[in-house]
């Protein structure tokens, strides 16, 4: 037999997950070793068209040289074994020596032919150095060239060779390799390094901030996922205090929010039975209206106007925490909405005292738009009725089209909103000091203007009057 253990939420923390294989940090060494390595390509190709102009001037000088040691002969002629070992050790097939007012000095293995494809080095730009570099390279087998450039033991003299082209390819092949381990080496270590320093600088505090980020997305209220705050004084330092202050912030609110959900929930269940009770006691202020004591009914208006106090601060609290709807859409007449509104806050006025004046001036002309009518009337309703609550005697409605919305203004000629509570009007339990209100009717109306898609404000107000605006899209 086996028993269900339930763990605490709070005590489970979750695990942070590291993807090595496309983390930031692989990426960063990935990018590194691709830039290095770009960098020593870019420094190869000059290399290796240095090499191979270095390498053509050295056969060039020992070529001169053995074509000097003709000077040595009475007719300038040897045989041919000398002439080849001459030729294996310059490590030239031929060559030619011309000098001003000197007789051509050549010896020759193999004759210079037309097809072979010639080299002057003093006349190639540095680009044509490093085509005819990798244009070698992408050869195979054997292919003479004829080459002529300047010896530095004879200035003046220009110096012709026939060369095999393999053997330098092998040597430039060769140079190629050493110069592709030592950037490999230069890149791996230049990546090594970068890498543990980006990790240790950057990498780390951003792999622990994102796991302080999932944590608190998993579980937003729990505070054992705080840490301690950084001293680092950089950006990823600022960021990372920044976060930690916002998180506590958001815990504060979901916590005033989850509070406010009870207290929702709580309200909406007592509200049935509240109204019930709220409704026998008004039957029970009917009869005292009713009593032959004069005494008895003069108290019955105070107690009716109490009663439709409560009943209103219930049930602006239930609407107020109630799921928002969804507006239905449809055309809307204004003017007759407005006078709608008008006609039953007129006859409430008339109800909590026959003597109370209320003016309900309705200027709407010929306007309509595309709203939720019941929504809408409860706007007007808000507005109006908070209007004539707070010393009110006459509200004006009135709008005009501007820029895609209509604009409505609710006028009324009150005394007006406290400085004190202007900037925080629309926020719930709000209310500017009158006495027997929610303070919810105004966070309605803002609410229910909002999902129309427009926004209300506090227009004016001084102590000649109030105008409350609100904006409602055309389309």
């Amino acid at each position: 037999m086996t028993a269900d253990v339930t763990v605490p939420a709070q005590s489970v923390r979750p695990t942070r997950r590291r993807n090595f294989a496309f983390g930031l940090s692989w990426r960063i060494l990935g990018l590194v070793v691709a830039a290095v390595m770009a960098a020593e390509v870019a420094i190869f190709l000059p290399s290796i068209a240095r090499f191979r102009l270095v390498y053509l001037e050295q056969l060039i000088e020992s070529g001169a040289l053995a074509a000097l040691s003709l000077d040595a002969t009475p007719d300038n002629m040897i045989d041919e074994k000398l002439k080849r070992t001459l030729l294996d050790h310059a490590r030239v097939d031929a060559v030619a020596l011309v000098e001003p007012n000197r007789p051509k000095r050549a010896l020759m293995n193999i004759e210079p032919r037309p097809e072979m494809p010639g080299f002057k080095l003093k006349d190639r730009s540095a680009l044509g150095l490093i085509w005819d570099a990798l244009s070698a390279m992408s050869h195979d087998g054997s292919r003479y060239i004829r080459v002529v450039g300047g010896s530095m033991r004879l200035p003046k003299a220009k110096v012709w060779i026939v060369v095999d082209e393999m053997p330098m390819r092998a040597a430039m092949y060769d140079y190629a390799g050493r110069i592709l381990v030592l950037s490999i080496i230069v890149a791996l270590s230049t990546a090594a390094l970068l890498y543990l320093a980006l990790r240790w600088m950057v990498v780390r505090p951003l792999q622990s901030l994102s796991a302080d980020m999932t944590a608190f997305r998993r579980a937003p209220e729990d505070a054992g996922t705080e840490r301690p705050p950084t001293q680092r004084n950089d950006e990823i330092g600022v960021v990372d205090r920044e976060f930690q202050n916002l998180q506590r912030e958001l815990r504060a609110s979901l916590r005033q929010k989850s509070r406010l959900a009870e207290v929702g929930a709580a309200t909406n269940k007592i509200n049935h039975d509240l109204r019930n009770m709220l409704s026998t006691a008004r039957l029970l202020s009917d009869r005292l209206a009713r009593s032959d004591d004069e005494r008895t009914r003069s108290l019955a208006p105070t107690i009716l106007n109490t009663i439709d106090r409560a009943a209103r601060l219930a049930s602006d609290a239930i609407e107020y925490v109630r799921e928002r709807p969804t507006p239905k859409l449809a055309e809307v007449d204004l003017a007759d909405l407005v006078d709608e509104v008008g006609v039953i806050l007129q006859e409430q006025g008339e109800d909590r005292d026959p003597n109370l004046l209320r003016v309900w001036l309705n200027e709407i002309g010929n306007d309509r738009v595309m709203a939720d009518r019941d929504l809408l009337y409860r706007v007007f309703l808000n507005l109006g009725r908070n209007a004539f609550e707070c010393g009110a005697t006459s509200v004006t409605v009135r709008c005009r089209a501007n820029a895609g919305f209509l604009l409505i203004d609710v006028v009324d000629n009150g005394p007006g909103v406290p400085p004190a509570v202007a900037s925080q009007l629309f926020r719930p339990f709000t209310t500017g000091g009158r006495a027997g209100g929610a303070g919810l009717g105004l966070a309605i109306a803002r609410d229910l203007v909002r999902l129309h898609g427009g926004e209300i404000t506090l227009a004016e107000s001084s102590d000649q009057g109030t105008t409350f605006r609100f904006t409602l899209p055309l389309s």
